[in-house]
C-alpha cells in the first residue's frame, strides 16, 4: 500500500496541464480573437460609411441654408466654414467639417439649381461605385 506521502506527490504530478492541453486552449482563444478583430473591422467600416451619409445630408442641408441666406449657391463648400462679416458660418465644424471619415474632402459638384455634394467613400476614389452622393442618400428618419 502506498503512504500518504506518495500519493499526494502523484496527486501533485496529475494536478499540472498537459503541453497539448496548453496549446489546444492558446488555439482556441487565437481563433476567438481573430474573430472578434473581424467582427469589430466590419461595424467600424460600417460605421464610417453611415457617418459619411449623414455628413453628405448635413452638408446638403448647409448648401441650402446658404443659398436661402445669400439667394446664390456657395462657389466651393469652403464658403460654407467661413463666416460673412456678422453673420457666423453656415456650417459648423472648421475644415474637419468637410473631410470624409476616410480623410477625403467632400467634393461639391453644382449644374445650375441642382448640386451634390460627394464622398469618394472607403476606396478614396471619385467616380467609383462606393461613392455616397447626396442626390442619392435616403434622408435617415430619425
Amino acid at each position: 500500500m502506498k503512504s500518504n506521502e506518495e500519493k499526494s506527490v502523484a496527486a501533485a504530478l496529475r494536478a499540472g496541464f498537459t503541453l497539448i492541453e496548453i496549446l489546444v486552449a492558446v488555439a482556441i482563444i487565437g481563433i476567438l480573437g481573430t474573430v472578434a478583430v473581424m467582427n469589430i473591422t466590419s461595424n467600424l467600416e460600417k460605421a464610417k460609411v453611415t457617418a459619411a451619409k449623414e455628413a453628405v445630408n448635413n452638408i446638403k442641408a448647409a448648401v441650402t441654408n446658404y443659398y436661402l441666406q445669400y439667394k446664390k449657391y456657395p462657389s466651393d463648400l469652403n464658403a460654407l466654414i467661413e463666416a460673412k462679416g456678422d453673420d457666423e458660418p453656415v456650417l459648423d465644424g472648421g475644415e474637419g467639417a468637410l473631410e470624409d471619415p476616410w480623410g477625403t474632402e467632400y467634393k461639391y459638384e453644382k449644374n445650375g439649381k441642382k448640386f451634390a455634394v460627394i464622398s469618394a467613400g472607403p476606396d478614396g476614389d471619385f467616380g467609383t461605385e462606393d461613392d455616397i452622393r447626396s442626390d442619392k442618400v435616403a434622408k435617415s428618419s430619425n
